[in-house]
């Protein structure tokens, strides 16, 4: 009898020490990393480009443009991580994508993160103002990002991962002015909702009526960095608040996002090195941030510049990082609904009127004529939209993802806020739901402020949206 219960006490303790191990190996599992990119430069030419308040119609090509995914994995959960060289992305569209990827890799869909880079000369694939998206090309470009997060899955691999950041503020400046009372520009308070317009964007470094810049912006480049197990890049995510570089208006160009993605690889030796590797940039938080500081000299800086000077910090941070082979990978998002301003039955009345009478079929070509024609379209929206938050946990490193042009100083406060020593927060990610302006914002008026499909949800929706992203940061913190 003493034997029996001798050996059953042993079993249970043998027992215990295998749950326990089995434990910590799916705790400790070697991390494991793949990537891949996918062409979608536009083939038919030509095209209507985004990132323009009337229409642009282009034929020519100055760079490709590329979707890139990343895969990580800890041994139980896979995320991925893509961005797509365009300018607006709409959910429908990024939720798409997900779902056809999700059943050959298994990975969830809400595990996947997929951003715009905001170039402005990348075809338009979310209709505003005086561009309508390119519906044949829009729906080739899905199965494209699926097609690069099934093939960054294929190419899992045992990897290590290191994360770390550094300030660029050379590039990063606020572009959203307090001005002079009359001098803003001004559009019909029925077709925008703002009576009072005290802040302009981008007036010009000789405009003597500005005062001050609205707000702080975040000069952070912040980078997560993936290599081999015996040391060789494998994949590169940057992440910065300059909202596009300006390349030239009339070709096909993923601006500084594309240019910085092969600077690095060469900085890395990937093609010697790795031929597969691949380096992503996401737009950080750009909402009312410029490459260009009015205050000083308005000097003459290109993409190249800015995709240089990335570059240039990227390999700073890189010198310092510290990689590690086995790291938690967790991720969480949530759907929250929130208000739209509507116009009133009377500022859309007036709206089809005035396009009636004064533009007809034409493509719009002022500033009045887009808001106009924005009042018809938010007029037959519902209520309230929903829109998806995510946050991603890799090891020590959390990332926020918001679908919204953000502006620097909400960056700013989720990253004070963030449990995590560093913090990425990414852009119009997993959708395009406009600018997302501070409360204190809207008194001023101006252009990120004015009702559209460019900026259309609620006005206290900002505070909304960044205590959620804090909680998801917390949350995953603690798993």
């Amino acid at each position: 009898m003493k034997t029996t219960v001798q050996c059953a006490w042993i079993f249970q303790v043998v027992n215990y020490i295998v749950v326990f191990m089995a434990s910590v190996s799916t705790c400790n599992a070697a991390f494991q990393a793949g990537a891949a990119k996918f062409d979608i430069t536009p083939t038919q030419l030509p095209i209507r480009t985004a990132g323009s308040l009337t229409l642009t119609i282009v034929d020519k090509i100055r760079d490709p443009l590329f979707a890139r995914a990343m895969v990580i994995a800890d041994g139980k959960t896979k995320v991925v991580v893509a961005t797509v060289d365009s300018c607006m992305i709409g959910r429908e569209e990024l939720d798409a994508a997900k779902q056809m990827a999700s059943p050959t890799t298994g990975i969830p869909t809400e595990n996947m993160l997929v951003s715009a880079t905001h170039s402005h000369t990348a075809p338009a694939v979310y209709g505003c103002h005086g561009n309508e998206p390119e519906i044949a090309y829009r729906q080739w470009m899905i199965g494209r990002i699926a097609e690069a997060i099934i093939t960054a899955n294929q190419s899992l691999q045992p990897a290590r991962v290191g994360w770390g950041k550094r300030d660029l503020p050379d590039f990063v400046h606020c572009r959203r002015w307090l001005m002079k009372p009359g001098t803003a520009l001004h559009v019909d308070p029925d077709f925008t909702g703002a009576a009072t317009n005290l802040a302009m964007m981008n007036p010009g470094a000789s405009n003597t009526n500005r005062i001050s810049m609205t707000g702080p912006v975040d000069p952070t480049v912040t980078v997560l960095s993936i290599q081999t197990k015996d040391g060789k890049p494998l994949a590169l995510l940057a992440n910065y608040s300059s909202h596009y570089g300006g390349s030239p208006g009339n070709m096909i160009s993923a601006d500084y996002f594309g240019e910085f993605c092969n600077m690095i690889a060469a900085e890395l030796k990937a093609s010697d090195l790795n031929p597969g590797f691949v380096a992503l940039i996401s737009n950080a938080t750009s909402g009312d941030a410029n490459w260009f500081d009015l205050s000083q000299t308005n000097r003459k800086t290109s993409s190249t510049d800015i995709a240089s000077g990335v570059t240039a910090t990227v390999v700073k941070i890189l010198k310092e990082v510290v990689y590690q082979d086995t790291v938690p990978v967790i991720s969480t998002e949530k759907i929250i609904s929130l208000g739209v301003r509507h116009p009133s039955a009377e500022n859309v009345q007036k709206a089809r009127q005035y396009l009636e009478t004064r533009v007809g079929s034409r493509p719009t070509q002022s500033w009045e004529e887009n808001y106009a024609r924005e009042t018809v379209f938010l007029g037959e929206w519902p209520a309230k939209k929903q829109i998806k938050l995510q946050a991603i946990r890799i090891g020590d490193f959390g990332i926020g993802a918001i679908p919204c042009e953000v502006f620097g100083s909400t960056g700013l406060n989720i990253k004070k806020a963030s449990p995590f020593p560093v913090t990425m927060v990414i852009s119009l990610a997993n959708g395009a739901s406009g600018y997302l302006p501070p409360a204190d914002q809207f008194k001023y008026g101006g252009y990120t402020t004015w009702r559209a499909r460019t900026s259309y949800l609620e006005t206290d929706a900002e505070s909304q949206i960044a205590q959620n992203i804090i909680d998801l940061l917390k949350s995953v913190h603690v798993r």
